[in-house]
């Protein structure tokens, strides 16, 4: 039986979990792609919380695609919440096929989420397809910063359920989809990025990214239901394992900008 991976006890459990950086790291993007009142894709838009904050930021009409119709529906909602339904556009779409013609978009942004997909190439071959010329391509991504070894990587990618690649392996998969000029900001320390993730408070620590009530009376459960108590201890596992990796500065996450030749 497949264990949960800790994107899986995310998406599982309903919280509204940002990204690294979280909404400094988003303000980060819309001012380096200069997207004001431009025309964005964000690619695996999930719930919706970054395009609706560009709309709301940066007047931006930005089209948001996400793979799994529940993300796409919260997205909606979140849009209405937030009254940018005018600006903002949301449909299910799979990443690595992109339902938009070439040359479509002014920036194209995928955040914390091509490593998720099965092929982080295809994706950005499809994201610089879908950008204008000279359009903006933005990523952030977790990062090897530090030699680890090779069975390790493996398995702590699967436990994460997405893949880290070192910044230079990353790049090069930017310049082969056809993005030049390639920029890249250090987003690794842990008091700028990770500690930013959640939209209802700042944490202290990694370990807190879940209270005591989300984790044992909704996380907890719902694993419990779908993967059984081997699934809590996996996941328990998996959260030991990585929680190192970003302290003694093995994993770390980066902000990588192109534009389309």
């Amino acid at each position: 039986m497949k264990m949960p991976t800790i994107e899986d006890a995310l998406e599982i459990s309903g919280i509204e979990v940002l990204h690294p950086g979280g909404y400094e790291l988003s303000r980060r993007i819309g001012e380096i792609a200069d997207i004001k009142g431009k025309k964005v894709l964000d690619v695996a838009c999930g719930r919706g919380a970054f395009a609706c904050y560009y709309a709301r930021n940066f007047s931006t009409e930005i089209i948001g695609i996400d793979i799994n119709p529940e993300m796409v529906k919260a997205s909606v909602d979140r849009a209405k919440k937030d009254g940018v339904e005018n600006l903002t556009e949301f449909r299910v779409a799979d990443a690595l096929s992109l339902p938009f013609p070439d040359n479509s978009f002014d920036a194209v942004i995928d955040e914390c989420a091509v490593g998720l997909t099965s092929d982080p190439q295809k994706c950005l071959d499809e994201m610089v397809r879908v950008a204008k010329p000279g359009g903006d391509i933005v990523i952030h991504e977790s990062i090897w910063l530090k030699h680890f070894p090779e069975d390790a990587k493996k398995e702590i990618s699967v436990r994460m359920g997405t893949v880290p690649y070192a910044l230079d392996e990353w790049v090069t998969m930017m310049e082969k989809a056809g993005a030049s000029d390639i920029w890249t900001e250090d987003w690794s320390s842990i008091d700028r990025s990770l500690v930013k993730i959640r939209e209802d408070r700042v944490l202290t620590r990694l370990e807190d990214m879940y209270s005591f009530k989300e984790k044992y009376f909704i996380i907890f459960p719902k694993i419990l239901f779908k993967y059984g108590i081997k699934g809590i201890v996996y996941l328990n596992e998996s959260n030991k394992m990585l929680m190192p990796l970003y302290y003694n500065g093995t994993l770390g996450y980066y902000l990588i900008k192109g534009k389309k030749m």
